[in-house]
C-alpha cells in the first residue's frame, strides 16, 4: 500500500472513530447504527464494515486510543525512577493511564463499554478487551519496577511481571467504581489508587 493510500485509510479511520464517539455520546451505544456513523463520517456503510466489521469493534477501537499514551510513555516513566519514590511513581503511572482513558472516552461512555463487553455474544471480546486495557499498562509498570530492582530498592525475588498485572487489576477495580459511582470525583479515584499502591509497595521494598 502506497504512503498516500495508507494516509487516506488512517484519515478515514479517524473520521469514523470520531463520528462514532460523538454518536455514542449523543444517543448511546445500542441505538446508534453503523449507517449513522457512516453518514456522519462521510463514508459509505460498507467502508465502516470493511474497516471494523461490527459496531462493537468501533467501540473497542476507541478504547484502544486511551492506551496509546501509556505505551509511548514507558521510557519517560523509567527515567523518573532516579528521583521518585516507588509508591509515588507507580501510582502516577496508573493515574496517568486512567486520565488517558477518560480523554479517549467519557465516564458515561465507559459505562457502555463495560455493558457491551459483559453482554456481547462474541466470546472473543472479553479476553481481547482485557488485553487491550491491561497489557500496555502492565508493561509500563513492569519496566518501572525492574528499574527499582536494579537500583536495589525492590527485592530481587519479586515476580514483577505478575505484580504488574496485579496492579492493572487494582486499577480496573478502582476505575469501575468511578464509572458506577457517579458521586465519586476524579480526585477521590486517584486518592484510592495511591492509598492501595502505598500499601502494596511497602511489602516489595528491600
Amino acid at each position: 500500500m502506497s504512503g498516500l493510500r495508507l494516509k487516506q485509510k488512517e484519515q478515514r479511520r479517524a473520521q469514523i472513530e470520531q463520528a462514532a464517539r460523538e454518536l455514542f455520546e449523543e444517543k448511546g451505544f445500542d441505538p446508534t447504527r453503523i449507517e449513522e456513523i457512516a453518514q456522519r463520517a462521510m463514508v459509505s456503510p460498507a467502508t465502516v464494515y470493511n474497516y471494523y466489521g461490527t459496531k462493537g469493534e468501533v467501540l473497542l477501537a476507541l478504547v484502544a486510543q486511551g492506551e496509546v499514551g501509556t505505551a509511548q510513555s514507558i521510557d519517560r516513566h523509567v527515567g523518573k525512577t532516579a528521583d521518585r519514590t516507588p509508591e509515588d511513581l507507580i501510582a502516577e503511572v496508573i493515574c496517568a493511564n486512567m486520565e488517558d482513558t477518560l480523554q479517549a472516552l467519557s465516564r458515561g461512555l465507559w459505562g457502555h463499554v463495560v455493558a457491551y463487553v459483559a453482554t456481547t455474544s462474541d466470546e472473543t471480546v472479553g479476553p481481547r478487551y482485557i488485553h487491550l486495557i491491561a497489557d500496555d499498562l502492565a508493561r509500563a509498570l513492569e519496566a518501572v519496577m525492574k528499574a527499582y530492582q536494579a537500583k536495589g530498592l525492590f527485592r530481587n525475588d519479586l515476580d514483577v511481571e505478575a505484580l504488574a498485572y496485579l496492579l492493572t487489576r487494582l486499577e480496573r477495580n478502582h476505575f469501575l467504581g468511578y464509572v458506577y459511582l457517579k458521586s465519586m470525583t476524579l480526585d477521590e479515584l486517584e486518592a484510592g489508587v495511591k492509598k492501595d499502591v502505598a500499601t502494596l509497595v511497602q511489602h516489595w521494598k528491600v
